[in-house]
């Protein structure tokens, strides 16, 4: 009697399984969704004015990305929103130009969302990049900053002095010196408590030498500085 109801109970429950909708099926079945990972790799970061150059423009948002691998591109497109604002395009770059943008309209206090798309010559779109996202903090505090040559018997030194920051995330200062065009070379370190003078023995009589200064948070981002200045070492 037993295997007799046992083998009822499974027939029936086979029986409904079969008679079952499809709909209702597939309504208890997990959905899948397929997402395509982005073709082209985009990355943009806020770049500040190099503080040794007093011709640097100012600070900007600049983005490169790289060639999508095996697809043919007529141009790539940069679009970009504000905060949560709507997309607006703001570059149209060609495949046979500097795969970069730099973004200088762009203001204090807001977060910048970029995104490139690359196109056929039918104005198709083959490729996406993933989208990028910047957040522009305030600009940099302005330094009072100044070199002068010391010239005291035979010896001849330059002496350097800056004011202080008022940036509370400001950590330690950096100067920063160039010799006749060449590359720029960190001279002094210090905290935000340190001595805010330097004396730079390491001169040549004839050297035109430019002078930086920086004060910078924990992160490494300058939070100020101090504007270029240039002497030259009399011979």
């Amino acid at each position: 009697m037993r295997r007799s109801r046992l083998a009822r109970l499974a027939g029936a429950v086979l029986l409904a399984a079969v008679l079952l909708p499809q709909t209702v099926l597939a309504a208890t079945a997990t959905p899948t969704t397929t997402v395509t990972p982005p073709q082209i790799q985009l990355a943009c970061k806020l770049v500040v004015p190099n503080p040794l150059d007093a011709t640097a423009p100012n600070r900007a948002i600049v983005c490169k990305w790289a060639a999508p691998t095996g697809i043919t591109v007529a141009k790539y497109r940069l679009w970009r929103s504000v905060d949560t604002g709507s997309r607006v395009l703001i570059a149209t770059v060609l495949p046979t130009s500097t795969l970069r943008h730099a973004d200088r309209n762009i203001r204090t206090g807001h977060t910048y969302h970029y995104f490139v798309a690359a196109v056929n010559a039918a104005g198709t779109r083959v490729a996406r990049s993933n989208i990028a996202n910047v957040y522009v903090g305030r600009a940099p505090e302005t330094l009072a900053f100044n070199c002068v040559v010391v010239i005291d018997a035979a010896k001849t030194d330059v002496s350097c002095h800056w004011s202080a920051t008022s940036r509370t995330t400001a950590v330690r200062y950096v100067l920063w010196r160039s010799v006749d065009g060449g590359a720029r070379t960190a001279v002094y370190r210090t905290s935000i408590t340190g001595k805010r003078t330097f004396v730079d023995t390491a001169i040549s009589a004839g050297q035109r030498i430019r002078y930086a200064v920086v004060a910078l948070d924990k992160y490494g981002r300058i939070v100020a500085y101090g504007s270029p200045d240039t002497v030259q070492i009399p011979s």
